[in-house]
């Protein structure tokens, strides 16, 4: 990262980021077992977050413990040639919350898909608490972290190998 943005500039970054790409890996834990699936995402008011999906373990460990991390990178050729967003924040499903059907309706892409598939469709809408911003494709791996509306940067220590 060249230089450090403004609250407002990052989060116009993040938001590019993440309406540039649509698959993710979604960290969760419950009963203390973590675990990372993969979804495909888009993205709605503000930087919220929604998930389609069928079900899975990924429903239960959000209703034990809502706290998640969704991460969204570029193909990952070494650390120091990487961008990506990490976005933790707490998540809440449909299975508890109809309503977020409806609410993910007016921002999919594939309206179509929330219809059609209305009998196994679930959502998993994420609220970012924090977002990690890392934009390393030049080499400089300084991270720019969004809370609460304000922009903290964070300097990697970078190993050389000589």
């Amino acid at each position: 990262m060249d230089k450090r943005l403004s609250a407002s500039e990052l989060k116009q970054a993040i938001k590019s980021f993440l309406n540039e790409n649509n698959l993710a890996s979604l960290a969760t834990c419950g009963n203390n077992i973590p675990r990372c699936s993969p979804v495909q995402y888009f993205t709605g008011n503000d930087l919220d977050i929604y998930v389609i999906s069928s079900g899975g373990e990924k429903f239960n460990n959000i209703q034990e413990n809502p706290n998640v991390c969704l991460l969204v990178n570029t193909e990952y050729v070494d650390y120091k040639k990487i961008k990506g967003v990490q976005i933790f924040g707490k998540a809440h499903t449909s299975l508890k919350h109809s309503e977020l059907i409806d609410e993910a309706k007016k921002y999919a892409p594939y309206k179509e898909m929330l219809i059609i598939e209305k009998d196994w469709v679930n959502i998993i809408k994420i609220v970012p608490e924090e977002i990690v911003y890392l934009d390393a494709l030049n080499g400089d791996r300084t991270k720019q972290i969004l809370k609460n509306d304000q922009v903290i940067e964070k300097q990697d220590r970078v190993l050389s190998i000589h």
